[in-house]
């Protein structure tokens, strides 16, 4: 089966030491099962904000995976009209160079980007081919807020009126919607009007299984770097991801201090990641001795800090346009609890499984009880642990999430063959 998967925005598998987000996961597991995989992206990595080639190229991984490579124009700032064009470039491109190749026997587009992804469903569409939705974040609901949050919310429903048509479209001509969180599955099913189908599927972003807590292997150990040295007897509260507007780390930098001047040395964060923001955060935590950032790491990296790490922090602003996202998952697969301001399914999540404590987007006071909590009641902080783990063990396991989304990519298909042939007879 020749499949093709159509995502940007994720961190490229072109390292050894990187850490591979949904479709590079996907990937891995179809190629596994045998099938060839053409993953279309772009040149430019949103996380570093920087372009990875020169020009439009196919990049092959391994024996029937490649990357079909289209370069934009990229852009500085997550929320900015360099953006957008860059992504209309990206599906330009996309429409032009398709019709180079075979067809493929299914599509798995990821929405964002409703651009490109529109481009997939008008190609699929053409050619009868099995077609995919995979709904991971509210485009473009997230710029129709943010014209609302100026007062011109007029002004945006006429400004996006094509790219809400673009994605009814997309989404009406899906066979299956597949999402990350239940909630974004059924923000897909209404926008279009219909219930959900056997073939509507929700599977959590997930994580690959960490080894023990707290238990860093010999080869680890070497490259446990020079930032995290001497940090191994604090409790380390972790954050990992993009330096942007959706994250108050503004925030925990204040609870920093309140703890610095309280004495309490026995507490550390380590704010890991690079982004639009990163520089300004770098300059406000200057001085702070419980604060270390680090910079954008790699995979080893992530992989011992999450074992040192005392607790993952999800720092999210109010209404921030997040559902799951990867974060929650990557801290539970070490058996990380979780200290947490997004509101809606996450906090639920929390709530029902016992994994955390959530507080109030901007609640400073709210926060620090939260980390004094974990810190001064090592039996709260060691049932969530053990909660953590079990949660990630039966939900959260990539390995299983992707052999479930597997089979279902190749129940889909098989489904149409069926149907298709029977329409022909």
């Amino acid at each position: 089966m020749n499949i093709w998967l159509i995502t940007i925005g994720e961190t490229l598998p072109l390292e050894q030491n990187v850490r591979k987000h949904r479709t590079g996961m996907l990937a891995d597991t179809l190629v596994g099962r045998g099938y060839t995989v053409r993953w279309w992206v772009s040149t430019f990595e949103h996380q570093r904000k920087a372009m990875q080639f020169a020009k439009d190229r196919e990049v092959s991984l391994s024996d029937g995976f490649a990357l079909q490579v289209l370069r934009g124009c990229g852009y500085r700032k997550n929320v900015s009209l360099a953006r957008y064009i860059d992504h209309l470039v990206v599906a330009f491109k996309f429409r032009v160079q398709s019709k180079k190749f075979p067809k493929p026997d299914v599509i798995v587009a990821s929405m964002p980007d409703h651009l490109l992804a529109y481009e997939a469903a008008r190609y699929a569409r053409k050619n009868r081919i099995p077609f995919i939705v995979d709904i991971r974040d509210l485009w473009p609901d997230i710029f129709l807020d943010r014209f609302r949050s100026m007062g011109l919310y007029g002004v945006g429903k006429i400004a996006l009126a094509l790219d809400f048509a673009k994605l009814s479209f997309l989404l009406k001509n899906a066979d299956s919607l597949v999402a990350v969180s239940k909630g974004y599955l059924k923000w897909g099913l209404d926008k279009i009007g219909r219930p959900e189908s056997p073939f509507d599927k929700m599977f959590y972003l997930g994580y690959k299984n960490s080894n023990a807590r707290n238990q860093v292997n010999k080869e680890e150990s070497l490259c446990v770097p020079n930032w995290l040295k001497g940090r191994e007897k604090q409790k380390v509260f972790v954050f990992i991801g993009t330096f942007g507007v959706s994250y108050e780390l503004e925030l925990i930098l204040d609870a920093a201090k309140c703890f610095s001047r309280s004495s309490r040395t026995d507490i550390c964060f380590v704010l890991a990641g690079a982004g639009e923001n990163f520089d300004l955060i770098n300059k406000m935590a200057a001085g702070l001795q419980n604060v270390v950032l680090p910079g954008w790491i790699g995979k080893k990296e992530i992989n011992v800090l999450l074992k040192i790490g005392f607790a993952g922090l999800l720092l999210y602003v109010k209404d921030a346009p997040q559902g799951l996202p990867n974060k929650p998952f990557e801290y539970l697969s070490a058996g990380l609890p979780l200290v947490n301001s997004l509101e809606g399914e996450m906090a639920e999540l929390i709530d029902l499984h016992g994994f955390g404590l959530n507080y109030l987007p901007g609640d400073l006071e709210g926060l620090c009880q939260c980390i004094e909590r974990f810190v001064d009641d090592a039996k709260l902080h060691d049932e969530m642990s053990r909660n953590a783990s079990q949660f990630f063990n039966k939900y959260a396991d990539a390995d299983k999430i992707y052999d479930e989304y597997s089979g279902h990519i190749e129940r889909l298909v098989e489904y149409k063959r069926h149907t298709n042939s029977k329409m022909r007879s």
